[in-house]
């Protein structure tokens, strides 16, 4: 068994409990991500075209969502992060699996993947991460191999990605030098998957891009785990749903600070 990542409040074993509940680019840096008219449909047009009715839905959830986000402070964030990990880790996914897929957070105003990075690297887990910066304008993501030295996680230490440069969101991605070994299908176990909103059906709502849904396209020809994370404020509260479309992926399993949802 592991140990916890770090001392943090004792959280309910149960997959239930009372109260609540990237890379795909998340944040501010995506508030207009869903395609624009260049004027707003009335009520009328909307119920004529489906689709755009779902996009607009989903824009309202995206700004309420953000809102609570940005009322979040560090160290809220990374208390509410450090429960999802523990409960990552006691997974029997995450236990047998030998890669795993996983973001690296932005700065701010989304959970922090700090401690399962380092967590991973402990457990000697191959590691993908995301590359977006290649092709901000068709919104096409791979997930790479870390290629990394030897070295320990110690909490002083640097984790492998702290030098590496940064794409327009802030995000550090695998540097130009580094030897490019690319995600195909059957080689991540485990993909975590993070995202702006969840609901109890095991829907999400990305930032609008599409980087994850594509990704996860692609890589769903062979068996894939799919873990969502979020924190707190970003589960929607029970009877509300996420607006999806046909092409939107649903998770299996989503990690919040107080629940584990698992998809019948």
């Amino acid at each position: 068994q592991h140990p916890n990542i770090a001392t943090s409040p004792r959280t309910m074993s149960s997959s239930k409990h009372e109260g609540v509940t990237n890379p795909e680019p998340s944040g501010e840096a995506e508030q207009a991500s869903e395609p624009d008219t260049k004027r707003a449909k009335t009520g009328d047009e909307l119920k004529d075209d489906p689709e755009q009715k779902v996009r607009a839905e989903k824009q309202v959830v995206r700004k309420e969502i953000r809102a609570k986000l940005k009322e979040l402070s560090t160290e809220e964030i990374r208390e509410e992060s450090v429960k999802v990990w523990n409960k990552l880790m006691e997974l029997p996914a995450y236990k047998t699996a030998k890669s795993v897929g996983l973001f690296l957070s932005m700065p701010k105003s989304e959970i922090s993947t700090e401690a399962i990075l380092r967590q991973c690297v402990a457990d000697d887990k191959d590691i993908y991460v995301p590359q977006v910066g290649q092709n901000f304008e068709n919104a096409h993501m791979e997930l790479l191999k870390v290629v990394q030295g030897d070295g320990d996680t110690k909490k002083d230490e640097q984790l492998f990605y702290e030098a590496w440069p940064k794409n327009k969101w802030k995000i550090p991605e695998p540097p130009s030098d580094m030897p490019i070994e690319m995600a195909q299908p059957g080689q991540i176990d485990l993909l975590v998957v993070p995202g702006l909103a969840f609901d109890r059906n095991g829907n999400r709502l990305g930032q609008g891009k599409g980087y994850y849904d594509r990704f996860i396209e692609r890589m769903s020809v062979k068996p894939i785990k799919l873990v969502a994370v979020c924190l707190s404020c970003q589960l929607l509260e029970q009877g509300r749903s996420i607006p999806v479309n046909t092409y939107d992926k649903p998770m299996e399993t989503i990690l919040s600070p107080e629940e584990t949802i698992t998809r019948s």
